[in-house]
């Protein structure tokens, strides 16, 4: 029957299309305005207060777009569930595709009732799949901040249908009903501001509509004018535009002539779609390339014009260039000069008129012509498939398009914070070089190249220095340090190495650095005391010591330096054997007498304060305990003091 070719035709249009884009539902987040958009934005918890009124007054990430808010806040808060995204993205272009099918089917019916045949479907479905398996559908359906894009075309397409059905029937709600659902779409995102200038050409070829004079048409119109001005000043105001003097009006212009071209040829041959086309550096207009472009474009329309007619021209070419006008770069914001993502419109545009230019041929030439233009869905599906690829995650997004363009200067930044995310920050730091050598002037990425540097270095420094390496960590310290001087934990660890190569005053230097800069580590806190004191800096030494254990109170080594040093400090004057022997006592309580080191320090202070027999009988516990722990070394060491003791 009937209605089950048409329902076949739309089923098996809506599985293709799906069967291309299926591998996105699995896809997560870009660091592609997602984190601001979505991951980071407490806006969109579901039940954060005044949610709808933030969605309907934001102009955040600049766009106007309430209904796009209200969506992923409803896919489950800040971030939303990627996978819940993708499904719904994946769910609207299908859902999309649909839409336009029915609008394509009712213009190719070349049937006075409209009930004689269903072929017509079949041929919309073939044109129709083009656009829907297109490459240039991948970014608006796997990049989640361009799911408006999507959620403002459904109700655009229902829109079209409704205003259809009014043009052709005359019923007043039809009418209504397409103003409120262009309303709701353009809530969603301003995507199509010039709609009721598309509709009125649309009237003028629909074979079906009834005749209507200028001013109904006009006086029919003036609601969708009103809406679609009224949003389309609010979303210009929400945008940061660049100013004449970084985007110069020869670059607009020359850009604005040149893009429609573009995008149609690269409709036309998508083999090597770059991900992100930006903005040149040095912004000089290509004269020499918009005049080819105009060129081309007025062959394409006059010979649309001798084949179709000048009115099928007008509205055909009119309506695409209707489409894309807003983003064709006379207003030019952010980085980008060129995005598959505003294709979407327009090659709907080039869909319906395909599919009417088919029903129009003989039978024979559209059975040929729906067997090419399936065998082109097929070949551009796969082309798709292979593109929905790169845009897995973010480090094969910007992969690719470093591929594709390795002076891209945005794709290879980007590139960098992906990989770094990744766990990846070797190749991180090779991008960072390709990038600040490509822009000397960008800031953000020398400073970012700055810390992996760093951070690689003094990686590289701990691992030579655990090793014993000392002179090779030195060398790796002073290269974290070129790249970011400010580190105290690399100049501290510098210092550290200095002292195990005998530089004093070279590591006293960079730990004196560190601990004044306010890093607090013990370790280097007592080795900075104990270069002090070898260099004739004893009371500076003491004094360091003091005001560590009062930060520390129960740091050890910290109050056993302590002690040993007000028993040992030159000159004489500065020693204090009663505080220091108060100390070393408490500490050996903690340690329960058994840590050698500090039985040492107690012998010491005990000495010194005249009690040779205590000294002696702790020196003997803390030889035994050295024995017993086999550090022979220690024990060799405490020997001899033993031995000086007086008897």
């Amino acid at each position: 029957s009937m209605k089950a070719g048409r329902a076949l035709a739309t089923l098996a249009l809506m599985a293709a299309t799906a069967a291309v884009f299926w591998p996105v539902r699995q896809y997560g987040f870009l660091n592609w305005d997602d984190p601001a958009a979505l991951v980071d934005n407490p806006h969109l918890q579901p039940a954060a207060e005044g949610l709808v009124s933030w969605a309907l007054s934001t102009v955040h990430m600049d766009h106007y777009q309430p209904l796009a808010w209200l969506a992923y806040a409803w896919l489950g808060g800040a971030p939303p569930d990627p996978a819940r995204l993708h499904a719904l993205a994946l769910a609207l272009h299908v859902l999309n595709a649909a839409l336009l099918l029915w609008v394509a089917a009712r213009l190719a019916d070349r049937s006075h009732g409209g009930d004689d045949t269903d072929g017509h479907w079949w041929l919309a479905a073939a044109a129709v799949a083009i656009f829907a398996v297109h490459p240039l559908r991948v970014e608006p359906v796997a990049w989640a901040s361009a799911l408006p894009y999507l959620l403002s075309y459904a109700p655009l397409l229902v829109s079209v249908n409704c205003w259809m059905g009014w043009s052709r029937g005359g019923r007043t709600a039809w009418l209504w009903a397409s103003v409120a659902w262009f309303g709701v779409s353009q809530l969603a995102r301003v995507t199509a501001p010039l709609l009721p200038v598309v509709l009125a050409l649309l009237t003028r070829v629909d074979r079906r509509a009834r005749p209507l004079t200028g001013h109904e048409l006009a006086r029919a119109l003036a609601p969708f004018a009103c809406i679609g001005g009224a949003l389309a000043l609010v979303e210009a105001g929400a945008r940061s535009l660049e100013s004449l003097a970084d985007v110069s009006l020869a670059m607009r212009l020359s850009g604005a002539m040149a893009n429609p071209a573009l995008y149609l040829w690269r409709t036309l041959a998508p083999g090597s779609l770059n991900l992100l086309d930006v903005l040149p550096r040095a912004a000089l207009p290509d004269w020499g390339a918009a005049v080819v472009a105009v060129i081309a474009s007025a062959v394409v329309v006059l010979t649309t014009a001798q084949l179709a007619g000048r009115r099928v021209a007008l509205a055909v070419w009119g309506s695409y260039l209707l489409m894309l006008l807003p983003v064709l770069g006379l207003t030019p914001s952010g980085v980008q000069a060129t995005a598959d993502r505003y294709t979407y419109g327009p090659a709907m545009v080039l869909s319906v008129a395909l599919a009417a230019a088919m029903a129009l041929a003989t039978t024979g030439v559209r059975r040929m012509a729906l067997v090419v233009a399936g065998a082109a869905a097929v070949f551009l599906g796969l082309q798709a498939r292979t593109q929905t690829g790169y845009w897995h995650d973010s480090v094969s997004l910007w992969s690719r398009a470093v591929a594709l363009d390795a002076n891209n200067d945005v794709a290879l930044y980007n590139l960098a914070l992906a990989q770094v995310e990744a766990g990846q920050p070797g190749r991180a730091i090779d991008h960072l070089q390709r990038l600040v050598a490509l822009v000397p002037d960008h800031e953000v990425g020398r400073q970012r190249l700055a810390v992996l540097v760093a951070d690689r270095e003094q990686r590289a420094g701990d691992a030579q220095a655990a090793a014993g390496h000392f002179t090779a960590a030195v060398a790796a310290y002073d290269r974290a340090l070129d790249a970011d001087p400010t580190r105290l934990r690399v100049r501290g660890n510098r210092g550290m190495a200095h002292l195990e190569l005998d530089h004093v005053t070279r590591g006293a230097a960079d730990l004196d650095a560190a601990v004044q800069g306010g890093l607090d580590d013990p370790a280097m806190t007592n080795a900075l005391a104990f270069a002090w004191s070898t260099t004739g800096r004893a009371a500076d030494a003491l004094d360091l010591l003091r005001r560590a254990l009062a930060r520390r109170p129960d740091e050890r080594a910290t109050a056993g330096n302590l002690a040993r040093l007000l028993v040992t400090a030159e000159p004489a004057t500065l020693r204090d054997p009663n505080a220091a022997l108060a100390i070393a006592a408490q500490l050996n309580d903690v340690t329960r007498g058994r840590d050698p080191r500090v039985l040492d320090t107690l012998a010491l202070a005990l000495a010194a304060t005249g009690r040779f027999t205590d000294a002696a009988q702790a020196l003997d516990a803390a030889i035994a305990l050295a024995r017993e722990a086999g550090n022979t070394t220690l024990a060799a060491t405490l020997e001899p003091r033993r031995a000086a003791l007086p008897r």
